[in-house]
């Protein structure tokens, strides 16, 4: 399964072309969205934007998204995976967006002990955050700001890949016993990146 990883699009248009362009490049299967949609507001955005991508897409909301954003990805075309399981493709996935409430936030927000419970059985799964897990691609100024809770339910549940967004800064990937780590970068600036489950590769995509 190909999968094409985004986050941090803060309301550009522009995320919309780089979807449809790289669809022609590598012909995915699936389209996760790791939060930050909209820049602050507002739900329109989101549910317009969604509605424009003609690919199968599962996506959560970010920390600069208000609460009515998931009111809108449960509307749109996409999977609303905030807090919900979904199949696909013979693959579990698992979501959470928001953030554990440290730092700004627009007002989506999770407890650690909510994340660990959410994630910690889900074996062998796909998650898909907005906040990293905490050591993992988190690193701002020498500062980690993931999630201990989503760390500690990755650690106990072992799944194959991980996307995150939320620290620009922290772009890249990882590969830790086994587990896919993804930040794609914002889609604002035309990142993202590309996993290929079947091959356990990824590729850093610069538009």
């Amino acid at each position: 399964m190909k999968i094409l990883a985004i986050a941090d699009i803060h309301g550009t248009w522009e995320a919309t072309y780089m979807i449809e362009e790289l669809d022609g490049l590598y012909d995915f299967d699936l389209l996760l969205i790791a939060g930050d949609i909209t820049n602050f507001g507002t739900a329109e955005f989101a549910l317009d934007f969604l509605n424009t991508i003609n690919k199968p897409a599962f996506a959560v909301p970010g920390n600069c998204d208000p609460p009515e954003v998931i009111d809108a990805i449960e509307k749109s075309k996409a999977v609303n995976l905030h807090d919900k399981f979904h199949e696909f493709g013979g693959l579990k996935f698992v979501g959470l967006g928001g953030t554990n409430g440290r730092g700004f936030t627009m007002g989506i927000t999770f407890s650690e002990e909510y994340a660990y419970s959410l994630f910690r059985n889900c074996k062998g799964c796909v998650f898909l955050t907005h906040q990293p897990p905490f050591g993992m691609l988190d690193d701002v100024g020498g500062k980690h700001i993931g999630s201990r809770g989503i760390r500690d339910g990755v650690f106990e549940a072992k799944p194959r890949l991980v996307v995150s967004g939320h620290v620009h800064e922290a772009r890249g990937y990882q590969i830790i016993n086994g587990t896919i780590f993804v930040n794609p970068g914002p889609a604002k600036m035309g990142y993202a990146a590309l996993v290929d489950l079947d091959k356990n590769m990824v590729e850093m995509i610069e538009r």
